[in-house]
């Protein structure tokens, strides 16, 4: 049986480095001139439908042990697709390279946004463990 010590520390690291980034957001978006609402905003929404919905239906039809697994290959995917589309819109668009207060700030506000939803709304099943 795993530890409950070890988990209540993770949720507490986990809770520390997502308050570390919605700051450094929010620091960077208060900082900028014009500030980009639109483009926190579309982050904001595009975020929150990512992350959320998807987890939750995979939470609800994918069992247990194939989720750790799913989750790897989803993550190892995503840091693929990012690399070669970074290296692309660096070498050929800058304009697509989309660092900025705006995708920072949107980006961690869809991130808080599906935690509330999550703990408020979403029945126990479909909650993350620890939740």
């Amino acid at each position: 049986m795993p530890s409950e010590t070890v988990s209540t520390r993770l949720r507490a690291v986990q809770y520390v480095v997502i308050a570390g980034v919605c700051l450094f957001a929010a620091g960077q978006f208060y900082a900028a001139e014009p500030r980009p609402w639109g483009v926190a905003a579309g982050w904001a929404v595009g975020t929150a439908l990512a992350f959320g919905p998807i987890a939750w239906l995979a939470r609800d039809r994918v069992p247990q042990g194939r989720r750790e697994t799913l989750t790897y290959v989803v993550a190892g995917a995503a840091i693929l697709v990012g690399s070669v589309w970074l290296g692309v819109a660096l070498a050929f668009a800058p304009a697509l390279f989309p660092y900025g207060p705006g995708v920072w700030a949107g980006a961690a506000l869809g991130v808080v946004v599906v935690g509330i939803i999550e703990r408020t709304v979403l029945p126990e099943r479909y909650r993350s463990r620890g939740a």
